[in-house]
């Protein structure tokens, strides 16, 4: 959920970027979600990786008024990188945003900066015998410091880049 990390004034969006990697295994599906929070003024919180079984994905809703101090989502807030061992992921549509509330598209700011990138994270499965089955390693990357009109920070195209896809079939 997007949070507003600054003031009503000098409004600084945020956004949880979650990566979520499913590894189909002998017996059983195995799901690990990473969360990283991404901040308009560039910089961010590692969450930590854990087991889970969402798969949900959710888009802000468009609203006329414009209110630099309200910040929504927009683009998804979770999406598959890896599905049963194969690559699902699709950057073009695969990222998230925060902005202000009754913008539609993070074009309608100003004043972008980056991408910047975090360090390189990964998720290894592996099945009872230790053999490797899957191994995704990548980063977070996002723009960040848009403006409406000099007002506010907020972010656009958080996602990740993959730096390593493995999986055994």
């Amino acid at each position: 959920k997007p949070v507003n990390y600054g003031t009503s004034a000098a409004p600084i969006g945020g956004v949880d970027v979650q990566v979520s990697v499913s590894s189909h295994g002998l017996f059983e599906k195995t799901t690990k979600v990473c969360t990283m929070t991404v901040k308009g003024d560039g910089t961010s919180e590692l969450g930590t990786c854990e087991h889970s079984e969402s798969d949900d994905t959710a888009v802000a809703s468009e609203l006329p008024a414009i209110d630099p101090s309200t910040v929504v989502q927009i683009g998804k807030e979770i999406y598959e990188a890896i599905e049963d061992n194969q690559p699902t992921l699709n950057t073009t549509v695969d990222w998230a945003g925060a902005v202000p509330e009754g913008v539609t598209s993070w074009t309608q700011l100003e004043n972008w900066k980056g991408p910047v990138q975090s360090d390189s994270y990964y998720i290894e499965f592996k099945n009872g015998i230790g053999m490797k089955l899957t191994k995704f390693a990548w980063r977070f990357v996002w723009k960040y410091g848009g403006d409406m009109n000099g007002v506010g920070k907020y972010v656009t195209q958080a996602g990740i880049d993959i730096d390593t896809a493995y999986a055994y079939l």
